[in-house]
């Protein structure tokens, strides 16, 4: 039989063991919120969470949050220049990952778009350059100014500091302008596979083969060159084609011969893009490749050098023939 001792030992280790009960439960709980805490902020500053940011689409376009597209297309459309709204999302991602790094670089360039504050002066209307729908149509404005209606190229380099195909004492060993293209190239949404004659797309055209071409800007014309110490135009894009493993032709007439006809609105980038008697004579004299939105990468002539320039315009508009796409 217990004792009254025994029961109320008993009744008070019963209490005891409620009580640590308890005290474990609580500090559950509080380890539960803090871990929750550190969730929502990271969140909000890592973009961990997708709300208010949900990805534009597939592909290249899931990197570019939606909201940010929206801005990114109202703001080329607006421009004035025709500035293709890839660019505008490719200089985006390069300058500040869409407004996830806006830390203030080492030449002291703030906010989104990464402007000096006396660029940000004469272009930025007032608006506030951290928040992206102020600092898109200010860097659509800017790239303008710097002249991307006619030269991509330029403005690129113009933007992201000197300019090395102005400014002689200008040495740049970087490759934002080869980069910022290619995310260009990547971020044009291809068609439904199969349409028309161009039949499924190939393999080359997930952006790989315009950055090889891409990589090539700058070098020399030289008639008959397929190497880095000088390049034609055919001799461009046979030299991008091969280092991604497809084998081409090497004259542009023959390329043409080789590849699918495509109508302008079929175009993508890495198809390419031929002219006629360019040189005086009757065949296909001329090749390039095309990166989107109207524009190519070729090796134009003696005494250039490789570089972007539109298709459909000027002088290469008033000799354009067609365009071609290469299968593996």
């Amino acid at each position: 039989m217990q004792t009254a001792a025994s029961v109320g030992l008993a009744l008070g280790a019963d209490d005891l063991l409620r009580a640590a009960r308890r005290v474990a439960l609580a500090g559950l709980l509080v380890l539960a919120l803090a871990v929750l805490f550190v969730l929502v902020v990271l969140g909000g500053v890592f973009d961990l969470f997708s709300g208010g940011h949900e990805p534009a689409g597939g592909g290249a376009l899931a990197e570019i949050p939606a909201d940010q597209l929206l801005t990114m297309q109202a703001a080329a459309d607006a421009s004035g220049c025709g500035l293709p709204w890839p660019l505008l999302a490719a200089v985006a991602r390069q300058e500040s990952a869409f407004g996830r790094n806006m830390a203030t670089s080492p030449a002291g360039a703030v906010g989104y778009g990464q402007f000096l504050p006396g660029t940000w002066a004469l272009y930025g209307q007032g608006g506030n350059p951290y928040n992206y729908r102020d600092a898109l149509p200010t860097m659509a404005r800017y790239l303008c100014a710097l002249g991307a209606g006619s030269s991509l190229e330029q403005a690129l380099w113009s933007y992201s500091g000197c300019n090395p195909l102005q400014d002689s004492t200008c040495h740049r060993t970087d490759t934002y302008v080869q980069d910022a293209l290619a995310l260009a190239s990547r971020y044009v949404a291809p068609p439904t596979p199969g349409q028309g004659a161009s039949g499924p797309l190939s393999p080359a055209l997930d952006g790989s083969v315009v950055q090889h071409a891409l990589h090539y800007l700058g070098v020399p014309y030289l008639w008959g060159g397929t190497s880095a110490a000088g390049l034609d135009c055919s001799g461009l894009v046979w030299l991008a084609y091969h280092e991604i493993g497809i084998s081409l032709p090497r004259t542009a007439q023959v390329q043409y011969e080789a590849s699918a006809r495509l109508s302008k609105d079929e175009l993508q980038p890495g198809d390419l893009v031929f002219f006629w008697a360019t040189d005086g004579v009757q065949w296909v004299s001329h090749v390039g490749m095309y990166v989107g939105q109207g524009q190519m990468v070729d090796a134009p002539t003696t005494g250039a050098v490789v570089r972007v320039e539109p298709v459909f315009t000027g002088y290469w508009g008033a000799h354009y023939y067609g365009g071609g796409r290469v299968h593996a």
